[in-house]
């Protein structure tokens, strides 16, 4: 009886399924390194690819093969860049929310004097503001206790139902505007109370200087607009969560539809 490894019906099924498992991790790659939190450079690098590994084995069984398996290196490297690409679409839909804030947090700063007060963000790699860094350090502590992750592995899986392995990746420029003008909106929608409160407080100093010139207004300027900032920055973080919460539960919609 010839022995089942040398059946040519067995390694044509162990092909099928080491592709499927290798173009799975691809798309997982895309997806951990560009979305904020386990795919930065702080978490170690064994232990991002130790998730990658783990998730593709996890999701591999459940993906549908494709129609037209490849027949050379050329269409094995365009599905390998398709998953790639497809990975890093839905993982940036989460790093837009953090840009969102982070632009806030900018806008803030920019009023408050702090914006020449930056240092490196541990969440995006990247010079942030004070502001900015307080605000992105409690979206991602809302980001993980809202298990936008499970959420965002459960859109993997339904990804795979809408960009099927083998099919290009659609190209929707003007969504793509929409979404970057959104985050523009947004982030200026939660710096607004701020900046009002130091506008108004800018036009008192301008009517007071014109009245009283003796008035060292830019001594009193940065200590009265930093603590009043402050103060109304820190009702704002009593809402924060409110606010943010729609944001993230649309965040798997929006990656499915940039796919579709």
């Amino acid at each position: 009886m010839p022995s089942p490894l040398q059946s040519p019906a067995v390694w044509a099924f162990t092909q099928v399924r080491v592709l499927i498992w290798m173009l799975t991790l691809v798309r997982m790659t895309g997806l951990m390194a560009s979305m904020p939190g386990f795919g930065q450079t702080r978490v170690p690098l064994m232990i991002r690819v130790a998730l990658v590994v783990m998730f593709a084995l996890v999701l591999a069984p459940v993906v549908p093969p494709p129609r037209e398996l490849p027949d050379g290196i050329y269409q094995l490297a365009g599905l390998l860049v398709t998953e790639l690409a497809a990975g890093i679409v839905m993982g940036l839909c989460v790093a837009l929310v953090i840009d969102t804030v982070a632009f806030a947090g900018q806008l803030m700063d920019t009023q408050m004097g702090y914006a020449f007060v930056q240092f490196l963000d541990p969440v995006s790699a990247h010079p942030v503001s004070v502001s900015g860094a307080l605000l992105t350090q409690l979206t991602m502590i809302f980001i993980l206790v809202s298990g936008l992750y499970h959420q965002m592995i459960l859109a993997l899986v339904e990804s795979y139902r809408i960009l099927p392995i083998g099919q290009g990746l659609p190209l929707h420029p003007l969504a793509l505007v929409a979404q970057m003008g959104l985050i523009m909106v947004r982030g200026f929608q939660l710096a607004f109370p701020v900046i009002l409160t130091l506008f108004l407080i800018d036009v008192m100093e301008g009517i007071s200087g014109k009245y009283m010139p003796q008035l060292q207004l830019i001594q009193l300027s940065f200590p009265i607009k930093i603590g009043v900032g402050l103060t109304v920055l820190g009702i704002l973080l009593r809402e924060f969560s409110a606010w943010i919460r729609p944001m993230l539960e649309d965040v798997p919609r929006t990656a499915l539809r940039f796919l579709s």
